[in-house]
């Protein structure tokens, strides 16, 4: 008889062990929260979630890196317009030949050309374009809808950077959750550990007994210390999003917002409307298909005569004998393309990437579709996670209350109170894990529909 309670023991202990390699505990701990950072931050300083927000889109290089990108885009309009406006230009010349030369050539039979084997001149120019197919007034309108890009570009960016450090943040509540749970686990086990060593040395207990709250406590100490990395890990990449130097692990800051439960109201309808004025995706696509249509209105302008005019003065020196001459010029050119194949081929190759930029907005849209479903049953789902789980995790409490005190008046028996106390940190996380997913949820349908401002409104 005896030896069958045995077996059944061991594999009540083998079920612990199998629970705790289930659970999310981490990998195995290399490094610790305390050690030092370099930062511009107080690690006493209290951060809240708006806080860490205002300071990464201040400071995040990825952030200054798209606003250059703007600002070179509007240099580009300069440049654009700037071409409509007269070229002014000077050229000069100085000549040494061996034999005498006809610097200036004859004017008329009475009039004979000079000669000089050492000459020079300089020119004033002015050139001025008239009319050149609406290139020039083209050119500018794509200058202005590249910077436009630039623009959606550096939105995008910040929707990510603000997605990031919202989840980021929210990760790191969780964790110091969970944190807190695996601690207080820790220290009851501690206790339950000293209490079985002394029922062990006077007999009262089985080896066995022991056994299993020295292997509990072992495996809740690794979770500690993979918490401890996590949290560790989760907070450099916190100061990385907000353009902070990290150097080595960082110091855990003071977070003092708590992961709450948000209620936001979420229509597919309504939520495609303002996805589609206010998602950066989408405006790029849209962007991007005005792009092909003036490239293509750019190729065709290739096409049409072009019309200059230019004026100048010119003065001419000859050295040996000396002679100088002074000109002015003035006149219009015009040029007329007849034939050239590869204009009309990159009219067609233009026409060709107009219609894929309309492909490519339908399939945007499409995919915009699907992503605001997925976000809108992700926050349902995780919503009726997050009260199921936190029901569950209430029951786990109490049991596990309930065990303990079993076990204190010798009522109960240590698996049964091992087993309470791993489904109450079991409990714990899946209610920490399911509150992070929904505020996750809810940072996904944010993004989709264009709306993440709000975090910092």
């Amino acid at each position: 008889m005896n030896r069958i309670f045995l077996k059944i023991d061991f594999a009540l202990l083998l079920m612990i062990c199998l629970l705790q390699m289930l659970m999310p505990i981490g990998a195995p701990a290399q490094t610790s929260i305390e050690n030092p950072i370099k930062s511009g931050l107080r690690p006493d300083e209290p951060l809240g979630l708006k806080d860490c927000l205002r300071k990464a889109l201040r400071d995040n290089p990825q952030l200054a890196e798209a606003r250059l990108a703007v600002s070179a885009g509007e240099k580009g309009i300069d440049s654009a317009w700037a071409k409509h406006l007269p070229r002014v230009f000077l050229d000069a010349n100085y000549t040494k030949r061996q034999d005498p030369w006809p610097y200036i050539p004859a004017q008329a039979n009475n009039i004979f050309p000079h000669f000089s084997d050492e000459f020079s001149s300089w020119t004033l120019a002015m050139g001025l374009p008239i009319y050149r197919g609406g290139q020039l007034l083209n050119a500018v309108e794509l200058s202005k809808i590249r910077k436009t890009l630039q623009e959606e570009t550096l939105a995008m960016t910040g929707n990510e950077i603000i997605a990031n450090t919202v989840n980021t943040y929210n990760k790191i509540l969780q964790l110091q959750k969970l944190r807190g749970a695996s601690q207080v686990s820790v220290t009851a086990l501690e206790k339950q550990q000293r209490d079985s060593q002394r029922l062990f040395d006077v007999g009262r207990i089985a080896k066995v007994d022991l056994l299993k709250v020295e292997v509990q406590l072992a495996n809740e100490r690794q979770r500690l210390l993979s918490l401890d990395e996590g949290l560790a890990n989760m907070a450099g990449t916190l100061f990385y999003l907000m353009g902070e130097s990290v150097d080595g692990p960082a110091l855990l800051p003071l977070l003092s917002d708590h992961m709450t439960m948000p209620k936001i109201p979420v229509d597919f309808d309504q939520g495609l409307m303002t996805a589609q004025k206010k998602r950066p995706e989408y405006r790029m696509a849209m962007t991007s298909l005005q792009e092909a249509g003036i490239n293509r209105d750019l190729a065709k302008g290739k096409l049409f005569p072009s019309v200059d005019a230019f004026a100048g003065y010119m003065d001419q020196y000859g050295f040996d004998p000396w002679y100088k001459e002074a000109n002015w010029f003035a006149g219009i050119n015009f040029s007329m393309p007849l034939f050239e194949k590869s204009f009309y081929d990159e009219l067609a190759k233009e026409r060709i990437l107009e219609e894929k930029a309309g492909k490519h907005l339908a399939a945007v849209e499409n995919q915009l579709r699907i992503d605001l479903q997925t976000a809108i049953s992700s926050l349902k789902e995780s919503e009726n996670r997050v009260f199921t789980s936190q029901k569950a995790t209430e029951q786990a409490e109490e049991s596990f209350r309930i065990e303990q005190k079993k076990y204190q008046s010798g009522a109960g028996a240590i698996v049964d109170l091992l087993f309470a106390q791993s489904a109450y940190v079991t409990a714990v996380a899946n209610h920490s894990q399911s509150l992070f997913d929904y505020n996750a949820a809810i940072v996904a349908y944010r993004k989709v529909t264009g709306t993440l401002e709000e975090y910092v409104q």
